[in-house]
């Protein structure tokens, strides 16, 4: 995603909760003539979001486009056997984490009347996804976020959108391979093996 719009001219502000991995990322992407700053913080706590957004419009000026792509599972398996503090923390991650960025960057966006916020929905807004009920709900969640705050501020010309990827071979991925069969399911277990194989 930000190599999409560092081809198409973006400056680009990064967040990750780490920042390992993160500035050779930003360093590829500035060979490509855009500026890009890297910025540690867990969009889970409200705070490293403003601090996060804060030091994004101290560099850039302003926000025109906010993807937000972060996400976990949280457990792995059925719900009745959940640890439900793993189960909280991935509706912070996933819905909160949502919310908390589209709060910090939507004055903005509405003061200058354009933006554009992408929101990724995954697999787990579509339908049942069995042993992963946090992320299934947590994303679900975001789908009906996303079509209420867009309603809320079309007026302004600005767009709140949510995508589903598909299958994209990420941490979560890996993840899920670790979990193993008997935490996933057997159906699950054989797709994910395919696409770590395939691509």
């Amino acid at each position: 995603v930000a190599l999409a719009f560092a081809r198409a001219g973006a400056h680009l502000a990064l967040v990750a909760r780490s920042t390992a991995g993160m500035e050779s990322v930003a360093e590829a992407l500035r060979k490509l003539g855009v500026q890009v700053m890297s910025v540690s913080a867990n969009v889970a706590q409200q705070k490293n979001v403003e601090r996060a957004t804060a030091q994004a419009l101290e560099a850039f000026g302003r926000i025109d486009v906010l993807v937000n792509a972060a996400g976990i599972y949280g457990p792995i398996g059925p719900l009745a056997e959940c640890d439900m503090n793993g189960w909280a923390a991935a509706i912070e991650t996933n819905l909160l984490g949502t919310a908390f960025t589209m709060r910090a960057v939507l004055p903005g966006m509405i003061a200058r009347r354009e933006g554009c916020v992408i929101n990724f929905s995954g697999g787990g807004a579509v339908s049942p996804f069995p042993r992963f009920s946090a992320y299934s709900a947590s994303k679900a969640a975001v789908v009906r976020l996303t079509e209420t705050v867009g309603e809320e501020v079309k007026e302004y010309g600005v767009r709140v959108n949510a995508i589903a990827p598909g299958a994209v071979n990420t941490r979560l991925l890996d993840e899920a391979l670790e979990a193993g069969e008997e935490r996933v399911g057997k159906a699950f277990y054989a797709k994910a093996r395919e696409q770590k194989s395939k691509g």
